[in-house]
């Protein structure tokens, strides 16, 4: 008999499901619209009060509703007492986002994890070396000569290897404090929300290992240095029996250690949709646990103490990866199971799924905003609604049957193992259909090579884990074993290696694509819940896959630069934004710290981008102007002008060529004169990519319409003697009679050939050089005449040791000033109306 999907007609409902949806709901609401924690507990109260009242009177569905709302309510009380309540000495509140030094004392709660430094590349611009990390838990800061009492979670970061310091230790700790970061530019990955879900309120950044001291040794019978023994000797164990580059990966699956891995390793996962793999999930935690029970039970226990150890060993392994909470729900529903068992039912289903729900929620209850744990559950749910289609149907016709057991043993294996594969692909393919929404809205990020790269890496990754483990047991006891078992490790990580590789080499791999809104995405897994929780509602088979087809084509539309517009978040509607139907040039000041990122947004839809870089990562600009760009619904750049050859300005477009479109790239003509490993890198990149390259100087016009001009002011055809600043192109955008000027890092003698022509009158100007003196701002500001001055500069502003100086200047000359790293990204709008302008963050 063939299965089916999941039918219309169902035996029963899931009540503790509908306990978790309501208790997640409650979360959400305050997440979104939130209340005094007080008004949530006298609601909750209330309606437990009103729920008694009913069930005394016999009336059971409205009282089910009515526990339902306390369950509600009770989820928000949580949520905001954990989400928003703080000790009055948190750390957090002693603490900016403006780095100053901080003296503090605290205790570590794990030992230090190194973070080698990553590779040298020709796009970075200041190397960095190695690092060291250790979370802790703040005690006390110095005040002047006093101690005052404080607390909260903070991060240290050393730069340098930390030796000698263990979990529990008191450490006395002299760095530079600072609050996490919250975004500077719209669609920005946000940071401070992220850590202040797990109550982490303050960054500690020590520039010398010297300046961590341990204040008082912690105990030895402290479990969390236990742990981190264990850990840490795992960790060398996997270093001797693999080699050198796996050994890394072993510990990130086997331990969750992903610090040592660098990030280009981890983006090749991410664009194959394997990134799962070095997280330790549901996934590392189940096939685990699924070896210790299949080892427990060949003779060495009987079932019910094979099954008590199994729960024994799940556990111990959870608090050994820190209880990420996708670890916690696989390990409650791994224990349900097991408990199941012991009495002779089953504990696989929606039911079980819900515990483990409620388990994390109070556990962490900021995790159900986050996209691992959601990704987590998903992947059990989906299991669970689709288990009649993925799952092996026993032959229920005794002819069927007959007929199956006379065919040849070599038939029926392989039709065995091709059911098995056929099945394993098919759970891989709906779980990964599911999934698409949140990774979507997550990463900006479509990977079909998933399909096909996670049913070839299930059979290795799982002997991976199981040898790595084996590696890490056996090596301590006899060494020759725990040797034969790191190389069986080290043979499937290579071969899993070898296969994301290759995945990601297939032109369809992967596509960066701007993503659908929040709600958008709500709406696709709210139907999703609906038809998890209330079976009634679910169904015919030709509905599953018109439903979500609907769902994805109204994805792509609101994907579109035009619905992105028509629903942004940002600019907001506070800041006097032009009317829809006017048509306007916008150009948005990217915050990207030292560097700088200018997209053009032209009145007909074109759009340019003019430098795109930062000192340091490379990645960290590509990060932060693709999320801008996806905000907007571009995917396609008309063109790409680089200023001139300085990294900071354009380290960030050879990753920006694979991520979009782009028509045409501009240069100064001196661009490529003197050879140096960083241009040719980028000059390698755009012939791979296929744009095409042109050289553009003085009086060169990119368009030329009765309405728009932008045209070319710096430098001459032939350059000019000087260094790459003096040779910044100077651009000029002109629209409805406004301008605005793009300056690049433009400095003498390339501005006194500028300054010596007619004085130009403009709207805006993009300070030269991030507001550097060398650049002339009285000079510069009596020449242009602006009313609005952009500096794209660094968060910590020290990158300027005279910025204030600067901004004087420009003020002098009745010009209000912007500061990337204090206003966020800047959005200026030139229109018949006038000039608008908006700041990411309130302008002071």
């Amino acid at each position: 008999m063939s299965a089916t999907l999941p039918s219309r007609k169902p035996r029963a409902y899931h009540p503790l499901l509908l306990i978790v949806t309501a208790m997640a709901a409650g979360m959400a609401c305050d997440r979104y619209c939130p209340l005094a924690a007080e008004v949530w507990f006298l609601a909750s109260v209330a309606a437990l009060a009103g729920w008694w009242i009913v069930w005394r009177q016999g009336w059971d569905a409205a009282g089910s509703c009515v526990l339902l709302a306390s369950v509600l309510a009770a989820g928000g009380a949580w949520h905001h007492d954990q989400w928003n309540q703080f000790a009055d000495d948190e750390i957090g509140r002693m603490v900016s986002e403006q780095v100053a030094p901080i003296v503090v004392e605290a205790r570590a709660m794990n030992s230090p994890r190194l973070i080698p430094a990553p590779p040298r590349t020709a796009m970075r611009a200041i190397p960095q070396g190695d690092e060291t990390r250790v979370s802790v838990w703040i005690l006390a800061v110095r005040d002047g000569r006093r101690w005052r009492p404080a607390s909260g979670w903070g991060v240290l970061t050393v730069q340098g290897q930390l030796s000698g310091i263990q979990a529990d230790d008191r450490l006395r700790i002299m760095a530079q404090g600072s609050r996490p970061p919250a975004p500077l530019n719209p669609g920005e990955f946000d940071v401070a929300a992220h850590q202040r879900s797990d109550r982490t309120g303050c960054r500690l950044l020590g520039e010398f290992p010297e300046s961590v001291s341990v204040v008082r040794r912690g105990t030895n019978w402290s479990p969390r240095r236990w742990l981190s023994w264990v850990r840490l000797r795992g960790m060398n164990l996997l270093s001797r029996s693999i080699s050198p580059r796996r050994a890394t990966l072993a510990a990130a699956i086997l331990l969750g250690t992903r610090e040592q891995l660098d990030p280009e390793r981890n983006e090749g996962y991410l664009l194959t949709g394997t990134i799962h793999v070095l997280s330790i999930s549901g996934l590392h935690v189940g096939i685990l646990a699924w070896g210790f029970w299949i080892v427990l039970r060949t003779g060495v226990l009987p079932q019910r103490p094979a099954l008590m150890a199994a729960m024994g060993l799940t556990i111990a392994y959870a608090f050994l990866t820190d209880l990420q909470p996708p670890v916690v729900r696989a390990t409650v529903l791994i224990v349900l199971i097991c408990l199941a068992r012991l009495v002779g039912r089953t504990g696989f289903g929606f039911n079980g799924l819900a515990a483990a729900g409620l388990a994390v929620l109070a556990y962490q209850p900021a995790s159900l905003f986050l996209a691992g744990p959601q990704l987590s559950f998903l992947a059990v749910a989906v299991m669970i609604l689709f288990a009649p289609v993925l799952m092996p149907q026993p032959i229920v016709d005794p002819l069927d049957r007959l007929i199956a057991a006379t065919r040849p043993w070599p038939m029926r294996s392989v039709r065995s193992i091709g059911g098995g594969v056929w099945r394993l692909w098919l759970t891989g393919a709906v779980i990964w259909a599911v999934s698409v929404p949140i990774v979507w809205q997550q990463y900006n990020l479509l990977s079909p090579s998933a399909l096909v790269i996670n049913t070839i890496i299930w059979i290795p990754i799982t002997l991976a884990l199981y040898a790595g483990f084996a590696t890490m047991v056996l090596g301590a006891v006899v060494p020759l074993l725990g040797g034969w078992a790191g190389a069986l490790c080290d043979w499937n990580l290579q071969f899993m290696e070898a296969c994301i590789d290759w995945g990601r080499a297939l032109p369809w791999s992967h596509f960066w694509w701007p993503a659908p809104p929040a709600w958008w995405v709500g709406l696709f897994y709210g139907v999703f819940s609906a038809l998890a929780v209330f079976p009634v509602l679910r169904p015919s088979r030709l509905w599953w896959f018109v439903l979500p087809a609907v769902w994805f084509v109204g994805a792509l539309w609101l994907a579109t630069p035009q619905a992105k517009q028509r629903f942004a978040d940002w600019p907001r509607s506070d800041a006097k934004a032009a009317a829809p139907a006017e048509l306007k040039l916008a150009c948005t000041f990217v915050a990207v710290g030292h560097g700088i990122a200018c997209l053009i947004e032209l009145p007909d839809g074109k759009t340019i981008l003019y430098d795109a870089g930062r000192l340091g990562s490379p990645m960290g600009a590509v990060r932060t102007v693709s999320s801008v760009l996806w905000s907007r619904g571009i995917w396609h750049l008309d063109a790409v002008v680089i200023s001139h050859a300085d990294l900071d300005h354009y380290n960030a477009i050879p990753e920006l060529l694979d991520r979009f479109s782009i028509g045409v790239v501009y240069v100064s003509p001196v661009m490529f004169e003197t050879p140096q490993p960083a241009v040719e890198e980028l000059h390698a990149a755009i012939e791979r990519a296929g744009v095409p390259l042109e050289v553009i100087s003085a009086g060169v016009r990119l368009q030329s319409a009765e309405d728009v001009q932008l045209e070319v002011l710096h430098p001459p055809k032939k350059g000019i003697l000087g260094s790459d600043n003096a040779n910044s192109i100077l651009l000029k955008l002109e629209y409805a009679g406004r301008r605005i000027l793009l300056t690049g890092d433009l400095e003498p003698p390339g501005l006194e050939d500028v300054l010596a022509e007619e004085p130009l009158d403009c709207d805006v100007v993009l300070a030269p050089h991030h507001g550097s003196l060398r650049s002339d701002p009285t000079g510069f500001a009596l020449w242009s005449t602006p009313e609005q001055v952009i500096i794209s500069g660094s968060r910590s502003l020290g990158d300027i040791p005279n910025i204030e100086a600067v901004k004087d200047s420009y003020r002098a000359r009745g010009a209000e000033v912007y500061h990337t790293a204090q206003d966020g990204c800047v959005r200026i709008e030139l229109s018949a109306s006038g000039v608008r302008v908006a700041t990411f963050r309130p302008h002071e």
